[in-house]
């Protein structure tokens, strides 16, 4: 009898934590990512099990040896922390900088550059879940964080969302993105603005996101002449970061520049490429068209947003990093949860081949394969 009391009371604490946490969006968020990046770190230690690591030396991190982390800092991870410890060099110029920036910061009071790395990745996913949630109980008319979690899922476990804890730029990209994207949705433009600057400042496909928080402040009747001060605003991100180029390399544009010469950016067609491109990127390709198809009657800014994705590999004439950077097109998780989010059975379904297709990418990562 005892034992049953102590085990109801038990559970009725285990339940008002669990209701505490579900009516605070900053500690779902919290909760949910430290979770995803516990499931990354032990899928990652276990990849020898598994995945044999590549023996391509320089697509893993090796500046730190002995630190059991260095595999989430692999092939450009290990870019983006030289950066932080030596500035820019020839051939640097496609990595943005505000995300070396920051490492550089926290290294100053951490003294692992993977660390500082890994702080600035793990900090900006928490605010990424956060305005994720923010945005689908926004959209979605939702009051229920529990609900809103469901959609946030397909976001942390999108195939390609290893890349989030990863010392890549997704996190902080996703943070600023979907936070500049949520204060257009509420009409706040100089907020929108601000994000967009640095947002622009992360990544060339910030671009986009300016973009998109402009259609979608046309979208909710914003007037024009604040339009444009959130484009002003957002520009200066890459804009600053041309002059710095052009200081350095004499190149305001040496991102480009090198792009086309390590990548072949502009220099071949696309039409090769389709003929050996693997399954996975023909689905990815198909699910950004559909949902350029959903979201045209509903809200025309997620549309074009969605397609303009497809101009990546067009212009680099390869495939290569495509599905990487379809984890940035939020409307197609936003169509899925649409879909999915009231049929039990065809949202669990679509979770688990994410969580299949994360998992399988995750030890792919780790061992050096994919980058």
């Amino acid at each position: 009898m005892n034992d049953l009391k102590h085990t109801n009371k038990l559970v009725g604490w285990v339940n008002k934590v669990l209701g505490y946490i579900a009516k605070h969006e900053l500690l779902l968020a919290i909760i949910s990512v430290v979770i995803i990046i516990s499931l990354g770190v032990c899928l990652g230690l276990q990849k020898n099990k598994v995945v044999p690591v590549n023996a391509w030396a320089p697509s893993h991190y090796l500046a730190e040896p002995g630190n059991h982390l260095s595999f989430l800092a692999n092939l450009d991870g290990i870019g983006y922390i030289s950066i932080s410890q030596h500035g820019y060099s020839i051939g640097t110029a496609e990595y943005f900088p505000l995300y070396p920036i920051l490492i550089h910061l926290v290294n100053q009071v951490i003294a692992s550059p993977l660390y500082s790395s890994l702080i600035v990745s793990w900090t900006s996913l928490v605010g990424a879940t956060y305005f994720y949630i923010k945005i689908i109980k926004k959209y979605f008319k939702l009051s229920d964080n529990i609900e809103a979690l469901k959609g946030v899922l397909l976001f942390l476990l999108y195939p390609t969302g290893i890349f989030l804890i990863a010392s890549y730029t997704e996190g902080l990209f996703a943070f600023l993105s979907l936070a500049a994207i949520y204060f257009a949705l509420n009409k706040r433009y100089l907020l929108a603005g601000l994000f967009a600057l640095l947002v622009t400042a992360t990544h060339l496909n910030g671009l986009l996101t300016l973009l998109l928080v402009l259609l979608i402040l046309y979208e909710e009747h914003v007037k024009i002449i604040n339009i444009c001060k959130t484009f002003i605003l957002g520009i200066i991100g890459i804009a600053g970061y041309g002059l710095y180029l052009k200081h350095k390399f004499n190149n305001p544009i040496a991102f480009i520049s090198e792009q086309k010469a390590v990548h072949g950016w502009f220099s071949h067609t696309i039409l090769p490429e389709l003929t050996h491109i693997n399954p996975i990127e023909y689905i990815f390709v198909a699910l950004i068209i559909v949902t350029f198809f959903y979201w045209w009657p509903k809200r025309k800014s997620f549309a074009i947003y969605s397609l303009l994705y497809l101009l990546i590999p067009i212009i680099g004439g390869t495939f290569g990093g495509f599905t990487r950077y379809t984890l940035m097109v939020f409307p197609l998780q936003f169509m899925i949860f649409d879909v999915m989010r009231k049929k039990s059975l065809g949202y669990t379904l679509a979770l688990a081949v994410f969580a299949i297709g994360w998992t399988y990418l995750a030890m792919q990562f780790a061992g050096g394969y994919i980058g």
